[in-house]
């Protein structure tokens, strides 16, 4: 015991004389290892902006000393707040414009928006990430004031940018696309994660983007003479003008105003699946006239009376049908006419091309019950109408479920718009049963 003893107060002289010695010396902050698995003693970790600052991400860096990011950090940081950070290192901040030049001369408040684009809420470890069968659903700390989210997202809710993620087969996707090959950092408040790419932040409504990418031009001269007709029926007949909404409102391709004198603007969240002029072309239709035609052989809408002895209109547009699953999810074809769902845009879950093919997109709900905790999900029954397969050498088809119809391909896809991405297809998604001849 006295030996014992002896030896136990040897040990703790040493070990005391040790830590005197190195107290003295300036000690070089070093990195975690990336990647590997570091027990959460936080207390241990370096912050995130230690991390930053130690990293070679050094514009990022720059952008962050310039910046009010650490304001911004502390007015809404608790003992329990974390961050994720997806640090763009110096090539990808070049790609997306930001260069040493760029940085000195930019307002602080343009530095805010792009830093808290790539700064996400809470703490996204490794294990949220690898191996999941679908995104990571991310919000951002950059959001919009000016506009709000729908109904079935909560009513007045201001809109976050949002960033889905996901790590497979060693790289890191966000919003579909390859940012970074997997690799992350843990930090005291946080995690931080290494990306070689910038991640695109949407700015256009769908309205706009398609008006302005050209490949859509059949579907908006479509989509705008048949609103013109809807109108015209409903006027001669009433001799008032006509009531219908625009397809842009109706769909949610644009922000919808909810009443007159409104200030607010609301952003409806999709996924879409368009047709390019070449996929209308390959249906056999060339400009308007032929989707003119066709309407007219198939028999056109006529302004009727209801049981009650109102107005309203009957039937539809043969082209409503044809395209309802590209413009609408098919809500038209499946949905009671007397649904909200089937009457007013509605969000519906926003998913990316790294996710097609996974059997998790057959639980996605297209419409359902008002469910504000998951708006990705709405509670409801009417769940995802389409079925996705890989071709094997990279291309992503679909088609509607039960259609005999020739499966249409992704040509370019998670085109980014403040509502959601668009996916542009070389062939209109017909409808089970659906001929057109």
């Amino acid at each position: 015991m006295k030996f014992t003893m002896k030896k136990w107060k040897l040990q703790m002289i040493c070990g005391l004389l040790a830590c005197l010695a190195f107290g003295c010396k300036k000690q070089e902050f070093t990195l975690p290892p990336v990647g590997d698995k570091i027990p959460y003693e936080d207390e241990k970790l370096p912050a995130l902006k230690e991390v930053i600052a130690q990293s070679h991400a050094t514009l990022f860096y720059k952008a962050w000393q310039r910046s009010n990011m650490d304001a911004i950090l502390k007015a809404q940081a608790t003992p329990k707040t974390y961050f994720t950070v997806l640090l763009p290192g110096n090539a990808a901040m070049e790609s997306a414009g930001y260069n040493e030049q760029k940085i000195q001369v930019a307002e602080p408040k343009e530095l805010d928006s792009l830093l808290m684009f790539y700064t996400l809420r809470d703490r996204i470890r490794p294990e949220d990430l690898v191996g999941k069968t679908d995104n990571y659903n991310a919000r951002t700390l950059l959001y919009r004031p000016d506009l709000q989210t729908t109904a079935t997202n909560g009513p007045g809710y201001t809109y976050n940018y949002r960033i889905q993620l996901l790590v497979k087969d060693s790289k890191t996707y966000a919003n579909g696309k390859i940012v970074g090959s997997g690799k992350s950092v843990a930090a005291k408040d946080g995690y931080i994660w290494l990306l070689d790419q910038p991640i695109v932040k949407p700015t256009k409504t769908i309205l706009k983007f398609l008006d302005d990418d050209g490949r859509f031009t059949l579907l908006l001269q479509l989509l705008r003479y048949t609103d013109a007709q809807y109108n015209k029926i409903e006027s001669d007949a009433t001799g008032y003008p006509g009531s219908r909404k625009s397809f842009a409102n109706w769909f949610g391709w644009d922000y919808i105003i909810p009443g007159p004198g409104s200030s607010i603007r609301q952003v409806v969240s999709t996924t879409l699946f368009l047709p390019t002029d070449a996929a209308f072309k390959a249906a056999g239709f060339s400009n308007l006239q032929d989707l003119m035609a066709f309407n007219t052989r198939r028999g056109l809408p006529h302004w009727g009376t209801t049981p009650t002895g109102g107005g309203t209109m009957v039937g539809a547009f043969a082209t409503d049908t044809l395209l309802n699953y590209s413009v609408n999810w098919g809500k038209m074809i499946n949905i009671p006419a007397d649904s909200y769902y089937a009457k007013f845009a509605s969000d519906v879950p926003v998913f990316y091309s790294n996710v097609m093919g996974s059997p998790i997109l057959s639980n996605y709900v297209v419409a359902g019950a008002l469910d504000l905790s998951n708006p990705q999900k709405p509670d409801g029954e009417y769940y995802m109408p389409l079925d996705f397969t890989a071709d094997g050498t990279g291309n992503i088809n679909l088609k509607v479920k039960g259609s005999e119809a020739e499966p249409a391909k992704i040509i370019q896809a998670d085109m980014l718009t403040m509502m959601g991405p668009v996916n542009a297809i070389d062939h209109l998604l017909l409808p089970k049963g659906y001929k057109l001849k």
